[in-house]
């Protein structure tokens, strides 16, 4: 063996050796369970079954456009529950926003109500006791996708290292369903910087409130990932130092923050999540990807969502409208875009800006198809990280301003067809996460996220890029071109993004491979 070979050959026994130390069981064993469908004689059931009957095939369906009423939504939801919530995330933190949601939880479990947890591995907001604590209630389950089978914090990144095409598949699916009758679909996590409750920066997202068919559309699409192989229950993990939901959750402040809303606004939320106010009635589907999809970036398995996609494009006229926070096309989107551009389509994208991306090598990778998307005729934006975010009147969960990310992954074609989900337009998205979301048939709420999309494309909150010749390199070049300070503007350089940013970019742009995993 070469000195290089023996070296790795070590390198994987140390970790297999450090790891199983504190590993998940090998005897582990799951009981399968299913998203609660006796809904008839729940009060839910009972509000909802007469609008259902006059809306055949239907759901009734309300926009989510800002992070207090996504948080107050969820919220109430819970409190509303009378048998089963079932709730799926990325990401889990334990912050203001995280231990509020998880208080409404377990008060509910408290009653009786069943309540299912599936999170990922990746991004570890709740630590291995936390979930202990929440799986050993006896209304509480809670299982991980993927996990690690080290549970050693220090091992994650070598684990990952050696195991990159196994451990890389993650579980990017949001949802949270309660009684088989109501739900919340989008692409926000559980945590501050969704909900309008961080104090230096927040993210731009959009859900979509539902009830009726596409929740017992979503439920199964929940059992096909909570009874899957890469499934874990946290009861085969190891046993961590205890702890419970007081010691791991941060006090409350006293002038802000999500039991300051809820209090003030808890009742309001709790009658629009129980009755048909506002809601709009429309066909729509919930689509999710296979729980377990290729092993590798470089698959043929086709994706659900990407299909769910194309048939969109090939019914389209006019316009596509596209609002995703991690734009990576790739030389087959270019062509796919351009595409469309081709037949008479416009096709507008808003992504982030280098300064308000919160991935600098997401931003390589997009930044490197720009010019050739611009060459197509597709209209790019880039959001400015001072956008203003739709945020309700009056509102508590936080004092001052903070400064903006895009997040959403929203689509509308001719104003007619919404998409609404997790998934990014990028590699990790299309072949290696597992992503979920819902296409809704109907201009009127097609036609209100394209308004609200619309104030997000103009120059007070987004860079419009174009490309012209420039004759001093006697070749193209992008220019951005939006309002600063009341004035416009046009620059030749991008703007707004530190020097060290830029510096990523061009470091991030020379890895070879990077883009299949982004």
């Amino acid at each position: 063996m070469t000195h290089r070979f023996r070296a790795a050959v070590l390198c994987i026994a140390l970790v297999a050796v450090l790891s199983g130390c504190a590993s998940i069981r090998a005897d582990w064993h799951a009981e399968p369970s299913a998203a609660f469908s006796a809904t008839a004689d729940t009060r839910l059931g009972k509000t909802f079954a007469p609008h259902q009957a006059a809306h055949p095939g239907q759901s009734g369906l309300r926009l989510i456009n800002n992070g207090v009423s996504a948080l107050m939504t969820r919220s109430a939801m819970a409190d509303a529950a009378e048998h089963a919530i079932d709730l799926q995330t990325y990401i889990f933190e334990t912050d203001a926003t995280g231990c509020f949601v998880l208080q409404r939880l377990f008060a509910a479990a408290g009653r009786g109500v069943r309540v299912r947890i599936l999170v990922d591995d990746y991004v570890r907001g709740m630590s291995d006791a936390l979930l202990q604590w929440l799986d050993a209630h006896p209304h509480i389950e809670v299982r991980v996708f993927n996990p690690y089978p080290g549970r050693a914090d220090w091992t994650r990144n070598m684990q990952m290292l050696f195991d990159l095409a196994r451990l890389g598949q993650r579980m990017h699916n949001k949802m949270f369903l309660v009684d088989g009758q109501i739900g919340v679909l989008g692409g926000r996590n559980i945590g501050n910087h969704y909900f309008e409750a961080e104090g230096e920066s927040n993210f731009r997202d959009i859900d979509v409130f539902a009830a009726g068919p596409v929740v017992r559309q979503a439920g199964g699409n929940y059992d096909r990932y909570w009874n899957s192989v890469i499934v874990v229950p946290v009861a085969a993990f190891p046993p961590a130092p205890p702890v419970t939901l007081d010691q791991a959750c941060p006090a409350g402040g006293a002038e802000a923050g999500p039991e300051v809303e809820y209090r003030a606004r808890g009742a309001e939320y709790r009658q629009r999540v129980s009755t048909n106010e506002g809601l709009v009635w429309a066909r729509a589907t919930a689509v999710a990807e296979a729980p377990v999809r290729a092993a590798t970036a470089h698959s043929i398995t086709p994706s659900a969502i990407a299909l769910a996609h194309a048939r969109a494009r090939r019914n389209t006229q006019r316009e596509m409208l596209l609002a995703v926070a991690y734009f990576v096309p790739g030389r087959q989107g270019v062509e796919v875009l351009g595409g469309l551009k081709q037949r008479g389509v416009r096709v507008r994208v808003l992504t982030n800006s280098l300064a308000s991306t919160d991935v600098v090598a997401v931003h390589s990778g997009y930044a490197r198809y720009r010019e050739a998307l611009l060459a197509r005729g597709v209209e790019l934006h880039e959001y400015f990280p001072d956008s203003a975010r739709p945020v309700p009147s009056g509102h508590r969960m936080r004092l001052g301003t903070s400064s903006s990310t895009l997040h959403a992954k929203v689509a509308v074609y001719d104003r007619h067809l919404l998409w609404i989900g997790s998934a990014n337009f990028d590699a990790r998205s299309s072949r290696i996460n597992t992503e979920t979301g819902v296409m809704i048939e109907s201009a009127e709420l097609a036609g209100r996220i394209a308004q609200s999309l619309e104030r997000d494309l103009s120059p007070a909150q987004s860079w419009r890029l174009e490309l012209a010749y420039d004759p001093a390199i006697a070749a193209n070049r992008i220019t951005w071109n939006g309002q600063r300070n009341g004035k416009m503007l046009t620059t030749p350089v991008e703007p707004g993004a530190s020097l060290w940013r830029h510096l990523q970019t061009g470091i991030f742009s020379l890895i070879p491979g990077l883009e299949d995993l982004l």
